[in-house]
């Protein structure tokens, strides 16, 4: 056999078993896919976190306690515009009280949204999810799990 013979056959039988390769792998991929969808599916949660928020066991304690320092605040922010004469002032004194009062909203909310997440975290541990979403990002599937992280907030308090 000539050497170009040889070269033929070989670069033929190389694209052969490649393509065979390729083929293997494509169907061993979407055999994998096919298997891991509706696996995965079952793993993912959704919650409507305003729901979760506003059932709460601390919220109606912190509203009030929140309306109350606005209240204090903006008496506050009365005073101090009242004392100034020179109008750039006035208007740094009320921003410097609204400032306070998100501060003051922070401090009151921050414990309830970690009670919220760690309610979630705790539920999605015992269903055994890897994932939960924002049920209004999620246009089809998931676990919706809402009603079960209000429990288990109820449950701590």
């Amino acid at each position: 056999m000539s050497t170009k013979k040889i070269l033929l056959f070989i670069i033929t039988v190389s694209l052969i078993v490649a393509s065979f390769a390729l083929s293997a792998s494509a169907a061993a991929k979407k055999n994998t896919q096919a298997a891991a969808a509706p696996a995965s599916a079952e793993f993912v949660g959704v919650v409507d976190r305003g729901e979760i928020l506003n059932n709460h066991p601390g919220l109606a304690k912190a509203r009030q306690d929140l309306a109350n320092i606005a209240r204090q605040k903006e008496n506050e922010a009365k005073a101090a515009a009242d004392k100034e004469t020179d109008t750039a002032k006035k208007a740094q004194a009320v921003q410097a009280k609204r400032m306070e009062l998100a501060q003051e909203e922070q401090r009151l909310m921050a414990p309830i949204y970690r009670d919220c997440e760690q309610a979630v975290r705790e539920v999605a541990v015992k269903r055994k999810l890897t994932l939960v979403l924002d049920k209004f990002v999620v246009l089809i599937g998931g676990v919706d799990i809402t009603q079960d992280v209000i429990q288990q907030l109820s449950r701590k308090k």
